[in-house]
């Protein structure tokens, strides 16, 4: 028997399981011990309690323990450690070891068993077997997992993850089980939690809340662990701020081990997203991989698979995987072997999770994917076969029917269906995956549009929906007159989205489906429908939430708002302290915030408000930030604003709009969406706000798309937040010159306005509104109604009461005093001096953007600074619309000659501003200054290119001003009874497509008569580079007509000079000194066959093109599928089939002459790099302006963007016989080091001499991007 320790006799060093209970304990509950090593806590522990004695006869409380270690798969410890431990205890607490007859007491009252699994629940049953009259003891109690405990996802940039967050709230479950287990037994347990106390007060407290729980925490002085986890979010937090650096240099004072300063740098600089200094630290760590833990190497791996070394990550992926009992890091790997393919490692991780972790939601997910996956034909898409490892019986009876030959997918689903709901929504995903790959594309539509809001696998059936929708669209599987088919597959796809406002990959893809490359212009109007649906089914009125929250009953109000303002500042200084705070996602320690959340949150809201209609000041858009900032980081401690913050948000988004911040707003917009998915309410407010900063970043898809998703959440909505959808509604058809169809939501937005006690008849929103949607039809109005509408609008400014109200009808005035300036109607004097004293009432940046809009002639300096003070794109497309103000006062600079003392500054800088902003530039744009644009053209002229600008001014007719030997010189341009405008839009109903169907017998009348129609006038030039606005960059230049003054006959300007497009001079200024691959491979693609059989268009390029592929020593790839890696070559031509969209516009598809269909981006992503790019594809020349910005669209633009130089193409279809008599004198002449544009002029001729004088031939290739490029 073992003996008791002397009163008064201290012989334990380390943890001392008497100090902890000094008091006793209780039975019918539990201790949790956190911290400590296994050897002290349950040795001592257990060898203390079972020596603990009640009443006068000492009885022993425990005649027997049981000690309860993990799965021994999982556990570094058995029967062996655990009496062990019990021995060292003894020796500790009493000073001697025990003896044989103890040892063998040990054995025979304490049992040691090993739970089957890491599951809570399975531990509990245990506890409860094993507590009869006996002690419990629990090891390594943090490594079970509760089914019951959701844990959220860490949102946002800045949000840390750390190994509390994961381990306490299952800790926490698992004490909930064991306390019921000793309830139901009358006994006694305790759980030793191998880990770092908790640092964060909120899961300290959720373990003290515990019912009949009393944790324990044994820290370690000065632990380095405590400091990494107490400090990891503020290095985060530098990081992201850019004090990368600062993080750095603390990490590197603490008192760590190199290897694990080297991990916490590796993590750091890969949440920084410094890829390549992460693979750098990857490197330095090798050495020290062997003294890691397994969880440690899954943590690396997936580093080294993010910043994209597979080859890394498959090597440190821990193949061995005992010990490796983290559910997460388990997860993890299994994650990791899927990326990589490798079925060995996919069966080691799924086989671990199974056996421990039998309930993981991840491993059954991993096994559905994998059997998606493996419902793809093989035949189409010879993509990797993956294991079937833990499949169920169902399982493969779902991928063998799949699979035959011709599946019955109506019987799999039925069949399916009597198993259970989930099981038919697996059916349902996998019958839609195998439809799609065999581009069943209707079938598989209508299989994924079942089950897009299912939970399980929604998002795949949505991402299936989305791609078989947009592949129906490029294989014009539907007629135009059924395009109404498509409502049903986006509506179910906005179902989705509506729920999943942070998903961004799924929200890409439905925006590339409505891009007018996937469907022409069918993308506004059927999204719109999609949303005038949704908005037609009406919506219930959150009650009671309109009015203000009344202040407590008693409180001192001053000493209230003192005290809150107080808050707000220790707030905003804990947030500067720590360098950088994230909207949503960093939150302000409790004892800072006090009682104050709703309170500060209502101060920050009245402040938005305040400043942002103080007349004559532009907000402080910083501090403003600051506040909001807080206002999103209490949230989480308020009683009733607990969505206040989204609205706030939304509000500062509207701010930096107004100050051109429009980037800034995006990322506004989208954080939102990240931190808006609690609940319906707030996924509401989210989709509604992102749609409002759209709308005012002026661009309709995305507003549209984002007030679909916010009316299919059918949830309450407060009336005011009802005001807000509606009014944004009214915005975007407004903005769209839907005019009628907007004016019909005028009414709802006027009861909305007086149930919330505004008098809808005077009230400035309502009254801007309203004047705004007669605004839009000014160019039909009369000159009567043109000065009834300045009236109106002067009335409406004598009611304005702040800036708020003064800014919409600023604009508003100015824009219609300039119409009317245009027109020659009358102003009156009232409204042009009204017109100044409003300018004076907004902030400076608002002034400066009223004057410029309003102006009938801006200055050069003042469209120049609007340019600049434009925060450039993330995403070139959307620099369109970020630019459209500066557009309108660009073309005001293109006047009359003879109009402007310095033409040629002007209407070179206002053709710049016009051109193709939107490219993707390898390098940092120009600053531009006024006279940017004349000085780079005339450095152009140096090289022997002479530069013609050209755009359209604000009457519509072509402005042309060449620089050439030096000067710039305006080209007069003949005047007809239509405008330039009006005849480019004819012309562009037909051609340029139209010119390659015309047969050469029939001559060139149709050419020169259809151009005639245009009758541009262009400069003499030998060579002529033309920077033009996207409309204009349509017009094929090689066919312009001259007419020579000396009489002679007329010809086609491209038959004696060489011309090509560029654009925009900002693109050519960037792209031109980049450094060149130096890549010297010649490639080409033709999807051809090149037996004795093939007769197909593409056989007979090939085999007309071969003799000159083999002569200048071309690798051919003749694969009936897009190119692979030609990321070795220079220079690649491409043969292929072009189609047009439905509209006859916008090259729409790439195809051979059997079943391949891609689109153009597609081909652009395979040629990704490739310097110069030749097209024989037909209309792969085609430049189209974007329907709805001022952009280009079009498969040129596309390879520009993936870096080529420059593109040779044909604007219209391209006859074979062109190909194979252009190439051989176009590569001679580029071997022999001629400019691009010359090789292209000399191949032209040669054409024109072996084929004819036809210009469909002969002049059908042009160049567009850097036409000085050379080999």
């Amino acid at each position: 028997m073992m003996e008791e320790t002397p009163n008064g006799t201290s012989l334990t060093q380390g943890f001392e399981p008497g100090e902890m209970f000094k008091n006793g304990f209780t039975l019918e509950s539990i201790d949790l011990i956190q911290g400590g090593n296994f050897r002290e806590v349950i040795g001592r522990t257990v060898i203390f309690l079972m020596s603990a004695c009640q009443g006068q006869e000492r009885k022993r409380l425990f005649p027997g323990a049981t000690v309860i270690l993990p799965p021994a798969r999982a556990s570094k410890v058995d029967e062996n450690s655990v009496h062990d431990a019990l021995a060292a205890g003894i020796k500790s607490l009493r000073g001697t070891s025990p003896d044989d007859e103890e040892r063998a007491f040990l054995k025979r009252s304490v049992r040691v068993i090993h739970c089957n699994t890491l599951e809570a629940a399975d531990l509990a049953e245990l506890v409860v077997r094993e507590s009869k009259g006996r002690l419990v003891a629990v090891a390594d109690g943090s490594k079970y997992r509760d089914a019951s405990v959701s844990l959220p996802v860490p949102v946002g940039l800045s949000g840390v993850w750390t190994a509390e967050d994961q381990w306490v709230p299952h800790v926490a479950g698992l004490c909930r089980r064991c306390v019921a287990a000793v309830r139901q037994t009358g006994s006694y347990a305790f759980i030793h939690a191998d880990e770092t106390p908790p640092q964060n007060p909120e899961l300290e407290a959720m373990l003290v809340a515990i019912e009949d729980c009393y944790p324990c925490a044994l820290r370690t002085q000065d632990d380095p662990e405590e400091v990494v986890v107490r400090r990891a979010p503020i290095w985060v937090s530098w990081a992201l701020g850019g004090k990368v650096d600062d993080a750095v240099s603390e990490i590197q004072s603490l008192n760590l081990k190199e290897s694990s300063q080297l991990q916490l740098l590796l993590q750091l600089m890969c949440r920084a997203g410094r890829h390549d200094e992460s693979l750098a630290l990857l490197q330095q760590l090798r050495p020290y991989l062997d003294g890691f833990t397994k969880s440690n190497l899954v943590q690396i791996a997936r580093i080294a698979f993010k910043c994209g070394d597979e080859i890394a990550a498959r090597q440190m992926l821990p193949r061995d995987l005992v010990g490796l009992d983290e559910e997460m890091w388990l997860e993890e790997g299994l994650e990791i072997a899927t990326e990589l393919e490798d079925n060995e490692l996919i069966e080691c991780y799924d086989a671990q999770l199974a056996a421990l972790f039998p309930n993981s939601e991840r491993i059954r997910e991993n096994r559905d994917r994998r059997l998606l996956l493996n419902c793809r034909e093989v035949s189409v898409h010879p993509g990797h076969i993956f294991t079937t490892a833990g499949f169920s019986a169902r399982h493969l009876e779902i991928l063998n029917a799949v699979n035959m030959s011709s599946p019955d997918y109506e019987e799999l689903i039925e069949k399916a269906t009597k198993w259970d709901r989930e099981w038919m929504e697996l059916a349902v995903i996998c019958c839609a995956m195998h439809a799609r790959t065999v581009d069943k594309n209707v079938a598989a539509i209508q299989a994924g549009s079942l089950i897009t809001s299912s939970l399980l696998y929604g998002r795949q059936a949505t991402q299936i929906v989305l791609s078989a929708t947009r592949a129906l669209m490029l294989e014009g599987g539907v007629p135009p007159d059924e395009r109404e088919y498509y409502r049903s597959p986006l509506m179910a796809a906005v179902r989705f989205l509506a729920q999943h406002p942070e998903d961004k990959d799924v929200r890409a893809s439905f925006s590339r489906l409505l891009s007018v490359e996937a469907c022409g212009e069918l993308g506004l109007p059927v999204i719109a429908v999609t949303m005038l649906g949704l908005i037609s089914v009406g919506v219930s009125l959150a009650k009671g939430q309109s009015e203000p929250h009344a202040d407590p009953v008693g409180r001192d109000k001053k000493a209230d708002a003192d005290a809150t303002e107080i808050a707000l500042m220790r707030c905003m200084e804990w947030i500067s302290e720590r360098g950088y705070g994230e909207f949503g996602v960093t939150v302000v320690p409790r004892e800072i915030v006090g009682i104050y959340a709703d309170q500060i949150i209502r101060f920050v809201s009245r402040m938005m408000l305040h400043v942002g209609g103080i007349e004559g000041q532009d907000m402080d858009l910083e501090t403003m930030s600051k506040m909001v900032l807080v206002a999103s980081a209490v949230r989480s401690y308020a009683t009733n604003e607990r969505d206040e913050d989204l609205r706030l948000l939304r509000l500062l988004a509207g701010h930096y709009t107004v100050a051109g911040r429009f980037q800034y707003a995006r990322n506004l917009a989208e954080q939102i969406l990240v931190i808006g998915q609690e609940t319906e309410v707030r996924r509401r407010l989210a989709w509604f706000a992102y749609a409002d900063v759209y709308q005012r970043c002026r661009n309709p898809i995305d507003a549209l798309i984002g007030l679909a998703c916010a009316f299919a959440i059918d949830t309450p909505v407060e009336k005011e937040d009802l005001w807000q959808e509606v009014y944004a509604v009214i915005r975007v058809l407004r903005d769209l010159g839907m005019t009628e169809l907007a004016s019909k939501f005028l009414p709802a937005l006027k009861r909305l306005i007086a149930d919330l006690g505004y008098d809808p008849e005077t009230d400035s929103r309502i009254v801007s509104t309203e004047l705004g949607l007669r605004a839009v039809e000014i160019s039909r109005l009369d000159a009567q109604s043109v000065s009834t509408l300045i009236e109106d609008i002067v009335r409406a400014c004598g009611r304005t009461k702040n800036k708020s109200d003064v800014l919409p009808l600023a604009m508003l005035l100015g824009q219609i005093i300039r119409a009317a300036d245009e027109r020659s109607i009358a102003v009156t004097m009232e409204a042009r001096k009204l017109m100044k004293s409003l300018v004076g009432r907004v902030g400076a940046r608002e002034s400066e953007l009223v004057e410029a809009a309003s102006s009938l002639v801006p200055t050069t300096h003042q469209v120049v600074s609007m340019f600049n003070s434009v925060e450039r794109a993330m995403f070139g497309g959307d620099a369109a619309t970020d630019l459209e103000v500066v557009g309108i006062a660009a073309r005001r600079l293109l006047i009359e000659p003879g109009g402007l003392a310095d033409t040629g500054k002007a209407s070179t800088l206002a053709v710049e501003l016009l051109a193709d902003q939107t490219m993707t530039l390898s390098g940092s744009p120009p600053k531009i200054t006024e006279d940017w644009a004349l000085q780079y053209a005339l450095s152009l002229n140096d090289e022997g290119l002479d530069v013609a600008f050209m755009a359209l001014n604000t009457a519509g007719e072509l402005s042309v001003t060449v620089v050439s030997k030096g000067e710039a010189k305006v080209i007069e341009q003949p005047k007809h009874e239509n405008s330039f405008h009006r005849r480019m839009h004819i012309w562009l109903e037909k051609y340029p497509k139209a010119y390659g169907l015309i047969d050469a017998y029939d001559g060139n009348n149709e050419f020169f008569s259809t151009m005639e129609t245009l009758d541009v006038r262009l400069p003499k030039s030998e060579k002529l580079l033309i920077v033009a606005e996207p409309l204009l960059q349509q017009l094929t230049a090689n066919l312009v007509v001259v007419q020579p003054d000396d009489g002679e006959f007329e010809y086609f300007y491209g038959s004696k000079s060489a011309v090509g497009f560029v654009p925009a001079l900002s693109w050519l200024s960037v792209t031109r000194p980049r450094a060149r691959t130096g890549k010297g491979v010649y490639r080409a693609w033709i999807s051809a066959d090149s037996g004795p059989d093939a007769a197909g268009t593409l056989d007979i390029a090939l085999a007309r093109l071969s003799g000159t592929f083999e002569e200048f020593g071309f690798s051919v790839d003749t694969n009936r599928r897009l190119p692979g890696d030609m990321s070795d070559a220079g220079l690649v031509v491409v043969t292929a089939h072009g189609g047009l969209a439905q509209e006859g516009r916008y090259l729409h598809s790439i195809r051979d002459e059997e079943s391949l269909v891609e689109p153009p981006s597609a081909l652009a992503a395979s040629l990704a790099g490739v310097e110069l790019v030749i097209l024989f594809v037909c209309s792969g020349g085609r430049i189209d302006k974007h329907p709805w910005g001022n952009r280009t669209v079009g498969l040129p633009r596309q390879l520009l963007d993936k870096g080529a130089r420059a593109v040779i193409a044909s604007p219209w279809p391209l006859d074979v016989k062109v190909t194979y008599t252009w190439l051989d004198p176009f590569m001679n002449e580029w071997n022999a080091g001629a400019t691009v544009l010359q090789a292209t002029k000399v191949a032209n001729e040669v054409v024109a001499t072996r084929l004819g004088d036809n210009p469909q031939y002969s002049l059908a290739m042009s160049v567009y991007g850097d036409v000085l490029m050379t080999k």
